[in-house]
């Protein structure tokens, strides 16, 4: 048979459950107004929300409702990731500046007509003016010259119009 509520308080392991049970709750009710100012502080630089966050935590766990309506939605941190990914929307993508050569994959700049690292020819100069061709192409569209395929003599002869 378990013994009555008041008996197990007017024992010593009531009493020291009582105490227990009071200490965890006001410890609990402190760690939550401290977690509650933190989170204002990383939620607004007002020194105000702070000190709202820390006067309704006089109302135990009530108060603590009471701020997390009323808080605001973000936290400065995401406020300004949100900002850098509407900035990135709005501008656009960034100007590519190198891409990938085709035969072994490494990062080379857009105008190199040449691979450093494996040698593979992207482009050539007409011999007429000089300007760079690419390599499948038969005639210089700047200047109209023919253009001899690599490896054969080519006439070098204009092209009639």
């Amino acid at each position: 048979m378990t013994p009555p509520p008041a008996a197990l308080l007017d024992s010593a392991a009531g009493t020291f459950l009582a105490i227990v049970v009071v200490l965890f709750l006001l410890f609990f009710w402190i760690a939550l107004a401290f977690w509650a100012y933190r989170d204002a502080r990383r939620r607004s630089d007002s020194v105000w929300l702070a000190v709202f966050a820390l006067a309704v935590n006089v109302l135990p766990y009530v108060g603590l409702l009471l701020y997390v309506v009323l808080r605001p939605p973000r936290t400065m941190d995401e406020e300004r990731a949100l900002l850098l990914e509407e900035q990135a929307l709005t501008e656009g993508p960034a100007e590519v500046i190198s891409r990938p050569c085709p035969t072994c994959g490494r990062e080379i700049e857009l105008d190199f007509v040449i691979c450093p690292y494996c040698r593979t020819q992207f482009a050539r100069r007409c011999r007429a003016c000089q300007r760079w061709l690419r390599l499948g192409w038969r005639v210089c569209p700047y200047c109209a010259e023919e253009v001899a395929a690599p490896g054969r003599g080519g006439t070098g002869q204009a092209a009639s119009s």
